[in-house]
């Protein structure tokens, strides 16, 4: 019985793995043929204002998400066979992610009122809204708590379809700029509408009112991971955003570029950390030293691929630049890219330490550890891009960066040091 039990858990775990290999693999394919496409017909300077919008729309969908990808995930996984509380958890986490929603839009018309850099393009960001949308309506943390990580890949797979397609055929010139967003937003709300069919009707999930006290509950358990979260996007997603109120599109193209090349390759082995998540949510149910063994093995997996990886990006750093842009890259972009190479050797880390102390329920210290850094980033970063530029700011990037992921790491070590076996 215990060898069936087990077979039943490295089956399930390697069909999730498998689905998030596919996901990752799609994440990885449509970027490697529609990033290059934007740089070439958008120009440097479209892509850079480009990036400046998404950030601030990405900055939208991490305050809408609350880091329910972790809490609801979790708490999924622990009251699978309980339909009510399903129920429960799934219209709580809708309600609070459509407040938040909104309370971000309403943020950003106030910018867009009151400040040129937002007003001048003000219907790029209106249209990119509709990503969130489609974000919010998309339970990706529902399918990853079932452990169902195939509906993952095939809607998403359908999203990153419709977006492809749509801005080859139709996306020609700085001029249509718009459409980068609004084809964005069909295939995020497509695919979104299609995953919350699934929950409603396959799983049989159902929308239900719930009381003040209820949503309080949930939004007060997420509350330091949404923090965390939050101020994790201050010091990487929010960086563009600072960086574009200091220096010109150009600038914040050559930025963007290496900076969207580094996030894709530090991402390589999130189908690792996301399938095994839930996993080691019930191993430290049962056995502290086995989630302490297994947590163990997957962070010399992640030394033994990241490190040579960021080798290949700093040795090979013009070639994949001028793969991507088509033309000779500047020097900044090169020895931007050779700085944030330093990045790859513990990206991955921050993910995978962020998921223990969630587990364990160290959400407070998570939240002091990545608040501390970011009010560090934001008291430094305006004087580094005065004196230094965007060189200064991108080792700034990397120090900030070594800093949290160092930090949880050591407070991680210690819990382990002290394990209860």
């Amino acid at each position: 019985m215990i060898e069936q039990k087990e077979q039943s858990t490295l089956k399930r775990l390697g069909d999730n793995f498998a689905s998030l290999v596919v996901l990752q693999g799609i994440n990885y394919l449509v970027p490697l043929i529609v990033f290059p496409y934007l740089v070439r017909v958008l120009g440097i300077d479209g892509f850079g204002l480009y990036s400046f919008i998404f950030y601030v729309i990405w900055i939208g969908v991490v305050i809408s998400d609350f880091g329910f990808d972790l809490t609801a995930t979790k708490l999924i996984s622990i009251h699978i066979n309980n339909s009510d509380k399903i129920d429960e958890i799934f219209s709580s986490v809708l309600i609070i992610k459509t407040f938040l929603s909104l309370l971000f839009l309403t943020f950003l018309m106030l910018l867009i009122l009151t400040i040129d850099r937002f007003s001048q393009n003000y219907e790029l960001y209106y249209l990119g809204f509709g990503f969130i949308v489609g974000q919010i309506i998309f339970p990706v943390w529902f399918f990853q708590g079932i452990e169902k990580m195939r509906y993952i890949t095939v809607l998403n797979a359908i999203s990153k379809i419709i977006f492809t397609l749509l801005i080859f055929v139709f996306v020609k010139s700085i001029d249509d700029l718009y459409l980068v967003f609004l084809f964005n937003a069909l295939g995020a709300i497509v695919a979104g509408s299609l995953a919350l069919y699934i929950a409603l009707n396959k799983f049989h999930v159902s929308l239900k009112p719930q009381n003040i006290q209820t949503l309080k509950y949930y939004f007060m358990d997420g509350w330091y991971v949404f923090t965390s979260r939050v101020a994790v996007e201050f010091y990487t997603s929010a960086n563009i955003i600072l960086l574009g109120l200091f220096v010109n599109n150009t600038l914040l193209g050559y930025f963007s570029i290496v900076e969207k090349i580094i996030r894709a390759l530090g991402n390589i082995l999130e189908p690792i950390t996301r399938a095994t998540y839930p996993y080691l949510n019930k191993v430290y149910k049962n056995s502290k030293k086995l989630f302490y063994k297994r947590n163990e093995q997957l962070f010399f997996l992640i030394l033994a691929i990241m490190l040579p990886l960021a080798w290949v990006v700093n040795y090979f750093g013009s070639d994949i630049l001028r793969l991507i842009s088509g033309e000779e890259p500047h020097t900044i972009m090169i020895e931007l890219l050779s700085i944030f190479s330093f990045l790859l050797i513990f990206y991955q880390y921050g993910s995978q330490f962020t998921n223990i102390l969630v587990t364990l329920n160290e959400t407070k210290l998570l939240n002091k550890i990545v608040v501390i850094a970011v009010v560090i980033n934001f008291i430094i970063a305006p004087p580094i891009i005065y004196f230094y530029g965007v060189i200064g700011f991108a080792w700034l990037g990397v120090g900030i960066s070594f800093f949290i992921a160092f930090t949880k790491g050591y407070f991680v070590f210690n819990k382990f040091k002290s394990r209860d076996t």
